[in-house]
């Protein structure tokens, strides 16, 4: 078989399944392990699939959410390191929003119960999470959106309103060349457009990214905290760009 001949069936194979290892493919495609994960370095360089420890799977539409456990471990260092400058931010006796991100999850590792700070999400994992850590935790209710573990729609959209937030930390799946912050779900989005004071948390493999949903405006946030220097052309946040190493 050609290498690109085998790129393509790589390629059927991971739209067939949402996640495959090197040993599954290499099983299948009868080649070596060294060369499949120069093939998916390949295809992961031309954007037609997302890599992770030990795997990989096809790059998601814009329009579907990848799966949550894959999603986490995509970037987690940067996520993690992201997630504790922003956790920096979280003074005693507040209430925040976490939304149901990967990346905002990871601030739940930073969390105590001796801060006495409220959490509000639409994350059941994040929930879950935060609850076995005995922090005070209300989940809001609606839809569970697809893959990720989120409630959406106008009953979380109510539930959110009944709450004072004093910081929202959340995440999307990109921002475009405009500055504008992007995502995949519709119902995400307008929950995230309903609550103000927000800590907008991207790791820079989402910069340059577009999307079917606007956020926001980059420069409508309040906290921006990344892991590398923005482009120039993004505009400016109104209070702080924090840069975790």
């Amino acid at each position: 078989m050609l290498r690109e001949e085998r790129l393509q069936a790589m390629l059927r194979i991971l739209s067939e399944q949402e996640f495959l290892t090197v040993e599954e493919l290499s099983t299948r495609l009868m080649v070596s392990h060294p060369t499949i994960r120069r093939d998916l370095a390949d295809l992961a360089q031309r954007r037609l699939i997302v890599r992770s420890h030990g795997g990989a799977m096809r790059a998601p539409d814009e329009k579907v959410t990848a799966p949550l456990d894959f999603r986490r471990s995509i970037h987690a260092r940067e996520k993690s390191l992201i997630s504790r400058e922003a956790a920096k931010l979280i003074r005693s006796n507040t209430v925040i929003y976490l939304d149901a991100s990967t990346t905002a999850a990871y601030i739940t590792e930073y969390l105590r119960p001796q801060q006495q700070v409220t959490v509000v999400t639409n994350g059941l994992m994040t929930a879950v999470r935060l609850q076995s850590k005995g922090i005070r935790t209300y989940c809001l209710g609606g839809e569970i959106v697809g893959s990720s573990l989120a409630s959406g729609g106008p009953i979380a959209l109510d539930g959110a309103r009944n709450f004072n937030v004093d910081l929202m930390f959340f995440s999307s799946y990109g921002i475009n060349d405009r500055g504008d912050i992007v995502d995949t779900s519709e119902s995400e989005t307008m929950l995230r457009r309903c609550i103000l004071r927000s800590v907008f948390l991207c790791d820079s493999s989402k910069f340059g990214k577009q999307s079917i949903y606007n956020c926001v405006s980059l420069g409508d946030v309040d906290y921006f905290v990344t892991d590398a220097q923005p482009p120039k052309e993004y505009p400016g946040v109104r209070k702080d760009l924090i840069i975790a190493t």
